[in-house]
């Protein structure tokens, strides 16, 4: 958490398991635990989170986050000259196999059967305080998220999930309310628009678009 004036470190808490640092000193820089050759890192290189969108409610003063857990890669060094203007990372990293020759969490052309263990990676919402960096909640689901969410001024939290479920929670207490199977993954943040007094939500599902509204 930083000031948004000043730009100055506040505080931050980790929210998916961390072992290559033990904790962020006074300016908010890493206090780096490098773990040994061929030891798994977490989170992996995907990190506990990437693009896909998070969520601020104002309401509750949450933020909430879509989150990668128990997910780590190890990283093979290989040598490597610096050139200007190529990628210079010193090596390769790969998805850890927690489960020896077990699949483990794929890319985004992952296949329509989820076929690996909640060991090797799991998805969720997790809400954290806005003031505190604390976690309120979390909504955990069986694989990975690529989907952002939306929050609504009626406490209603939107998202997706790769499996191709499109599900609303209750922003206050991370409880499911309601999901449909959209039959594709969902690797986008829902949005929400207003036609002539009426609500509409929408999301992409594989190739499709799907909008939603509530009954009259």
């Amino acid at each position: 958490m930083l000031d948004r004036e000043t730009g100055r470190f506040l505080t931050g808490q980790p929210f998916v398991t961390v072992n290559w640092a033990e904790g962020l000193d006074d300016n908010g820089r890493p206090i780096e635990t490098p773990q040994p050759p061929g030891a798994p890192t977490y989170p992996g290189v995907q990190g506990g989170t990437n693009w896909y969108s998070p969520s601020y409610s104002p309401r509750t003063e949450m933020l909430y986050v879509p989150a990668w857990e128990s997910y780590a890669s190890v990283f093979d060094a290989q040598p490597q000259e610096y050139e200007p203007g190529r990628a210079f990372i010193g090596g390769r990293p790969t998805t850890f196999e927690p489960v020896p020759d077990a699949p483990t969490v794929p890319g985004l052309t992952r296949g329509p059967v989820n076929t690996w263990t909640a060991a090797a990676g799991s998805g969720a919402v997790v809400a954290l305080d806005a003031l505190t960096g604390e976690t309120r909640w979390k909504f955990e689901m069986t694989d990975v998220t690529s989907s952002g969410i939306l929050t609504t001024a009626s406490d209603l939290l939107f998202t997706g999930a790769r499996s191709g479920y499109f599900q609303a929670l209750d922003a206050r207490t991370g409880d499911l309310l309601w999901r449909v199977s959209l039959g594709g993954q969902i690797v986008n943040g829902p949005m929400t628009y207003e036609v002539e007094g009426r609500q509409y939500v929408a999301v992409i599902a594989g190739s499709s678009l799907s909008t939603f509204a509530l009954r009259d």
